[in-house]
């Protein structure tokens, strides 16, 4: 059985409760000549937790990232050269406040730039964003400048303070202390050439918030070349974030398969000394699986409205991971997989060959050691394919983005961002070596189907214990969608 919404309902009508698509049921699949079941995704286990889509805004400009307050009440969503503060109701999303980029907020040198990762901070007064370098003439001779992060007071976004940070500013986490602040600085380069030895490396910007968002300053943490996987003179951090007691930062290192822990010294000194965090190196590792790994979407096997499960192919790719988030009780962490290798550069992992299509998982790893504790399976799949909802076969998949991780009830729930099916899914993973499945959520319902590439593109996503929410902001679609968990 699945839950479908009328097709009369268009992608941005804003429509309370409009019903997720779960997917019930087994499918069986033949792979190999071997009968492989698909179980219900693990409802069992879990049979009272689903999400129903109940809002979706739209006109929010970029929405690529967004943060929410500790009191789950608002939240600030930014992309592009736009910044909005939200105020987040029961079944209702309402800006606040909206401001764009002015000139002075620009990078020195640059004569555009963009919005790339936001945060809040714990007692919500305000909110800093990254603004990265968009100058086109830039970028075409690689010459990105140094970034800023900008402080918003809200929910006005005033400009209280800024500080120049590293190349390519992409995501921005505020200590729960609210003392210092943490900025992946990816420093993206020449993407279609990360052997190159004389490329710029990626570092931390550790941001000192002791004296308010009025006198930042900052330290630049280099990431050490021993352990990484692929490109050690070029780590590229992507997505940052602290655990919730302040003692250490993990950063996804996405083009190098890896994950980085930084540990904070506690005081912290004054002032800020790069060589005060240590740093260590964890492998993502790979993933084999099986997948509709042929075709583009919409064509093919790659049809929506026709996935014959029966193709899917065995894979194996690296983890790549892009999203990360820290388990309350801080003892592991959880990837979203998106997988960004290309054949571009001849990637190989340990002398064996990498395939170009994703993992399409997300992955438990233990916060200590990096040890790899247990990943979703094909499970993210098999529900993109039950429920209808596009992908993009032959190069990564559902493509999980990002990822949430929050105690909800006496459960501990991953929300995952997949990009490419306008879709969220969740996740118990409260025994993370035992990631289950609960439900997939639609974006955008009018999509299921009919063979149509996503549209939202999801790409930061939040829980809110408190009030059993989420939130998830689409750049492609200018939007930001709440989802109300029902137990």
């Amino acid at each position: 059985m699945l839950n479908l919404v009328p097709r009369s309902w268009l992608p941005f009508q804003r429509r309370p409760l409009l019903r997720s698509l779960t997917t019930w049921g087994a499918i069986a699949l033949m792979s190999c000549g071997l009968t492989v079941a698909i179980a219900p995704p693990n409802l069992a286990q879990s049979p009272h937790l689903h999400g129903e889509l109940a809002f979706t805004l739209e006109g929010l400009g970029g929405a690529e990232m967004l943060a929410v307050s500790a009191d789950g009440q608002r939240a600030v969503v930014a992309g592009g050269d736009a910044i909005a503060a939200v105020a987040i109701g029961a079944n209702q999303l309402t800006v606040e406040q909206r401001q764009t980029l002015t000139p002075d907020l620009l990078p020195s040198g640059s004569t555009a730039a963009e919005i790339t990762g936001v945060a809040i901070s714990p007692d919500g007064t305000f909110a800093l964003a990254g603004v990265k370098d968009n100058d086109e003439a830039n970028l075409a001779t690689f010459d990105e400048v140094p970034g800023k992060v900008v402080a918003f007071s809200l929910p006005d976004l005033r400009v209280l303070g800024s500080v120049t940070v590293g190349r390519g500013p992409d995501s921005v986490a505020i200590a729960a202390n609210g003392q210092f602040a943490a900025v992946a600085n990816e420093d993206e380069e020449n993407e279609e050439d990360l052997t190159n030895p004389e490329n710029r490396p990626g570092s931390i910007s550790i941001i000192d918030l002791r004296q308010g968002p009025a006198a930042m300053a900052q330290v630049a943490v280099p990431i050490p070349a021993a352990g990484i996987p692929f490109f050690a003179q070029d780590p590229q951090p992507e997505t940052v974030k602290i655990a919730a007691d302040s003692s250490f930062i993990l950063t996804t290192l996405q083009e190098n398969n890896a994950v980085a822990r930084i540990d904070v010294p506690m005081p912290l000194p004054m002032p800020l000394t790069a060589s005060a965090f240590q740093v260590k190196i964890f492998d993502a590792g790979i993933r084999t699986g099986l997948g509709l790994t042929q075709d583009r979407v919409g064509t093919g096997a790659c049809r929506s409205s026709a996935y014959d499960a029966p193709l899917r192919q065995g894979f194996m790719s690296a983890r790549e991971p892009d999203g990360i988030a820290i388990a309350p009780d801080l003892s592991f962490f959880v990837t979203a997989d998106e997988d960004n290798l290309t054949e571009t550069n001849g990637q190989a992992y340990r002398g064996m060959p990498i395939s170009p299509h994703g993992a399409r998982s997300i992955s438990a790893f233990d916060a200590r050691t990096g040890e790899l504790l247990g990943d979703s399976g094909d499970t993210i799949e098999e529900a993109i394919i039950a429920a209808k909802l596009p992908q993009r076969c032959s190069s990564k998949g559902p493509e999980p983005e990002v990822v949430a991780v929050a105690a909800v009830g006496d459960r501990v729930i991953a929300a995952v961002a997949i990009e490419r099916s306008d879709a969220v899914t969740l996740h118990d993973v409260t025994n993370p070596r035992d990631i289950k499945l609960l439900d997939t959520v639609a974006l955008n319902p009018a999509i299921v189907g009919t063979d149509e590439a996503a549209v939202f593109e999801p790409e930061g996503i939040e829980i809110i214990p408190a009030t059993r929410q989420i939130v998830v902001s689409s750049p492609e679609a200018g939007a930001m969608s709440l989802i109300n968990l029902r137990m």
